[in-house]
């Protein structure tokens, strides 16, 4: 059974990195991976290709993750399922972490019937007092077997993400959150911003430090 499993978390994998026309291409009855955005950083040249995993019905089964160089077919990219149970548990998973710190969480319910789901992505603002802040993401489908993520607070869509850090942790996640967001301590906080007050703090946000090296 877990080889099996294996087998087609690869055989999923493998068509998002081969790209949409090829997951289009799958057969009705077998799984297949809708590309929804590429995720980039201020600190590497890396490239995370985030995708949905969709049923022979069309139905959400997952995310899927591709993580490597920016050719997603070289040898050391690093392949990651979530299934849906996680992703809609109250822990969620965990999208990003380093040296064993939890830096990019992501939650959420999806509705398959509907069309549309709410997600809530969590990143780690400050590595030395350990605080988070959250913001939400929209989901909608298109079509058969097309669908995008949506700016929660725009309604623009997103086909690309770009992760903002600072000396200590994330400043923010462009064009996902609001705006570059100030180091906070005590409990997570959610960004109930609207776009014209996101834009008038973004303009007041003092910018993120770039001369001390970022640390993970």
């Amino acid at each position: 059974m877990f080889r099996l499993a294996g087998r087609l978390s690869s055989a999923l994998l493998v068509s998002l990195a081969l790209g949409p026309t090829v997951a289009a291409a799958a057969p009705r009855t077998a799984p297949a991976v809708v590309r929804l955005a590429g995720i980039t950083n201020d600190r590497d040249t890396s490239v995370s290709r985030l995708g949905l995993v969709l049923g022979a019905r069309d139905e959400v089964r997952g995310i899927a993750v591709v993580t490597g160089p920016p050719d997603a077919r070289h040898a050391s990219a690093t392949r990651r399922v979530y299934p849906l149970r996680r992703i809609e548990s109250p822990q969620g998973v965990v999208l990003g972490q380093g040296r064993g710190v939890r830096a990019i969480l992501l939650r959420g319910r999806i509705d398959s019937r509907a069309g549309r789901g709410t997600l809530v992505i969590r990143y780690l603002t400050n590595g030395l007092l350990m605080s988070y802040r959250q913001c939400r993401i929209g989901l909608e489908r298109d079509g058969p077997r097309r669908w995008r993520l949506v700016n929660a607070y725009s309604g623009a869509t997103i086909r690309s993400i770009r992760v903002r850090t600072w000396m200590l942790g994330i400043s923010t996640l462009e064009p996902v959150c609001p705006g570059p967001q100030r180091p906070t301590t005590g409990h997570d906080q959610a960004d109930r911003a609207t776009p014209a007050t996101a834009n008038a703090r973004e303009a007041s946000a003092p910018a993120p430090s770039r001369t001390a090296a970022p640390t993970t």
